[in-house]
């Protein structure tokens, strides 16, 4: 009876032991990212039924590249009390390969092979008959017995074999090269799919008690460098009487080894990475950026304020470091609208667009395609790095807006006044608007610049209507041109020069410009 009772006393136990430990692997999953510009925060959501007593929790399955100390837990109910959270790599459980695609490939690998076997076979069989179709090949002669048809007969089907044979393994050969053609290229596409998929995978190890048997909960998070996302803009222009279009995307990359199936994501400029350095009001304890996989990183410089975005839609991201594009935003702004044109470089006019209360728009530097009208111009890179309130944008070049420029110089040695040689320099710039619109028109043009220790003087005329920079020899012009107007601006310039520099060997045509820079796409 006393042992009985011990027996029934060890069960009991073993049954509060067990109650009470409590091993539950869970595959966990991604319910929403944020990706930072150079990192990224995972965040993961499971429900558990959790019994009475302790219970250790293994999520598996996670990206190995997980930030030291970044692990984040929180638990629905405050009587659930967390023991311990550690996080370790697996090297010893092999990772299931999640992208159906790879799977796919491999085994039309498998089969291409299988296929490729085959087909040497029958090209060794057929070798072998063909090595054989001759050999001892000798039937006799007229002296045994076997007449000249005969003989003629048998060297019919020799060669009539010989050709069907050389003809099917031709036909063979030439499969085998197209399914190895296939096979390679299978297995190209498997190993750029599987770039930085990850061999080994980490686990979160997380023990809690509950003192009652309940449903928890369990909300965890942790960041990784393995991804990151760069703005790419859209700049649409379609008219000078409608606001100008900006259609903001960014390119997210992943490179975490596990891929995001039908994520909601948030995009964010803030650094979470800089939480665990020391402050710094002058940013020395910053480091810069490696690349991360062959991604490149680049430096822009943004608002002090952070920024941050909430993507509409769920995307799919596959971990292959590849950019994907998403959308983030689509703006319309006021715009003011006018030409910059620079007729000694370019008879055509560049389309600016100057944007008031940018600010508000949350935009950050970024690659621009920009779109006049429907027609690609090109990309520029927009620098919203800037305390001004207007930010201008350059949208092409337009042949709508058309410049001549003439210049008739006179350099006349006899033409002395004083005691000085006479250049004089004439110019006519004749400004077409073809458009069906009208537009202000910004002309730039220069004249020579000299300064006070020059003995050339420098005479100009007819620029009432000009700003004139003399120290960078710089016209600006600002006019209205309606639609199919011209418009022509006329100035002048006269240069003196000493007489004595001319009889000691000086050349006409002394003029001296400063360079003029006009934007490129």
């Amino acid at each position: 009876m006393k042992n009985l009772l011990l027996t029934v006393s060890a069960i009991v136990f073993s049954f509060v032991i067990n109650a009470q430990n409590n091993d539950i692997e869970v595959a966990a999953k991604i319910s929403h990212v944020t990706i930072y510009n150079s990192s990224a925060e995972i965040n993961y959501k499971k429900e558990i039924n959790l019994l009475r007593g302790k219970t250790t929790l293994i999520f598996t399955d996670l990206t190995p590249f997980i930030v030291d100390n970044t692990v984040n837990l929180k638990i629905s109910n405050p009587d659930v009390d967390i023991m311990t959270v550690t996080e370790k790599i697996n090297y010893t459980k092999e990772r299931k390969n999640n992208d159906a695609i790879i799977n796919s490939f491999q085994d039309s690998v498998s089969f291409l092979k299988n296929e490729i076997g085959l087909h040497n076979c029958k090209v060794e069989a057929l070798k072998m008959e063909k090595s054989l179709l001759f050999k001892d090949e000798s039937i006799g002669g007229v002296s045994k017995g076997i007449s000249v048809a005969e003989i003629e007969k048998a060297s019919i089907y020799f060669n009539k074999r010989y050709a069907e044979l050389s003809t099917e393994l031709y036909k063979l050969v030439e499969k085998v090269k197209l399914l190895q053609l296939k096979s390679e290229k299978f297995t190209s596409q498997i190993n750029e799919l599987a770039i930085n998929t990850a061999t080994s995978t980490s686990e979160i190890i997380v023990t809690v008690t509950s003192s009652t048997a309940q449903t928890v909960v369990f909300d965890f998070s942790f960041l990784t460098d393995k991804a990151g996302w760069a703005p790419i803009y859209d700049c649409r222009y379609q008219g000078a009487n409608t606001p100008i279009k900006f259609i903001f995307r960014a390119n997210v990359f992943n490179a975490t080894g596990t891929s995001w199936d039908d994520v909601a994501i948030k995009l964010s400029t803030s650094n979470p990475m800089a939480g665990f350095n020391t402050p710094s009001l002058n940013n020395k304890n910053s480091t810069p950026k490696e690349s991360v996989n062959g991604i490149e990183f680049r430096e822009i410089q943004v608002n002090n304020s952070i920024a941050e975005y909430d993507i509409q839609h769920k995307y799919s991201i596959p971990s292959d470091s590849k950019p994907y594009m998403i959308d983030v935003n689509t703006f319309e702004m006021i715009a003011e609208y006018n030409y910059l044109l620079i007729p000694k470089l370019d008879i055509y006019g560049f389309l600016m667009a100057k944007i008031p209360n940018w600010n508000k728009y949350n935009l950050i530097p970024g690659t621009t395609n920009i779109y006049n009208k429907g027609s690609y111009m090109g990309k520029t890179f927009l620098n919203t790095y800037t305390e001004n309130d207007t930010l201008s944008v350059f949208l092409g070049k337009d042949n709508n807006i058309q410049a001549v420029r003439k210049e008739i110089s006179t350099n006349n040695s006899r033409n002395i006044i004083g005691n000085y040689f006479n250049e004089k320099s004439e110019i006519s710039i004749f400004i077409k608007n073809t458009s069906s619109e009208s537009f202000k028109i910004e002309v730039l043009d220069q004249v020579p610049v000299y300064s006070d220790k020059d003995k050339e003087k420098l005479t100009v005329q007819n620029i009432e209507k000009a700003i004139y920079n003399n120290k960078e020899g710089l016209l600006t012009w600002n006019v209205k041109i309606n639609s199919n107007e011209v418009s022509v601006i006329d100035f002048k310039y006269d240069v003196k020069i000493p007489k004595d520099e001319i009889y000691s060997g000086y050349k006409m045509n002394p003029q001296k410009f400063k360079t003029i820079s006009c934007p490129s796409f």
